[in-house]
């Protein structure tokens, strides 16, 4: 998930100052970000370079924080988890909110959260098996220490980009 002990504690400070890719590291990163998976080899076709020197702008991007890292998009409904709903909390001025995103980041269905601005503090992405499932994990929600009020949306069908 994205929200993580370690990262919502770090000081938000981002990549290095020179993490700013140049056009040869644009082209690595748009590659990447349609396939993860893509080779060093199919990386260095489209770039011009040899695959050395591809991966060590690769390595170079990973270590200055430009790519944070590699993940696999699984469809949830075969892990048993069809039903994807976007949450919006709000909490409280006084709410513990170190130990809400603790029980966030320990919830089997929370696929990313994110705190946000605006009417609610906290947008939830939630994976779950079924409806009556949907309606315990708001319960969850709205009954954590802090929590003013919960609304979510049911997600029908994402729209990729091309």
């Amino acid at each position: 998930m994205a929200l993580t002990t370690a990262s919502r504690r770090s000081s938000g400070a981002g990549p290095a100052p020179d993490a700013t890719p140049d056009d040869t590291d644009r082209v690595i990163l748009d590659l990447l970000l349609h396939d993860g998976r893509a080779t060093l080899h199919e990386l260095a076709a489209a770039t011009g370079l040899s695959t050395s020197a591809t991966s060590v702008r690769v390595r170079r991007l990973v270590e200055r924080g430009v790519i944070a890292g590699f993940h696999a998009r699984v469809d949830r409904a075969v892990l048993g988890r069809p039903v994807e709903v976007l949450a919006q909390v709000q909490v409280g001025a006084d709410a513990d909110l170190a130990a809400f995103e603790d029980a966030l980041v320990g919830s089997a269905a929370v696929v990313s959260a994110w705190q946000v601005t605006g009417e609610y503090d906290y947008a939830v992405h939630l994976a779950c098996r079924s409806l009556p499932d949907v309606e315990e994990e708001l319960r969850r929600l709205r009954e954590h220490p802090g929590v003013r009020r919960a609304s979510a949306q049911l997600l029908l069908h994402q729209v990729q980009p091309s």
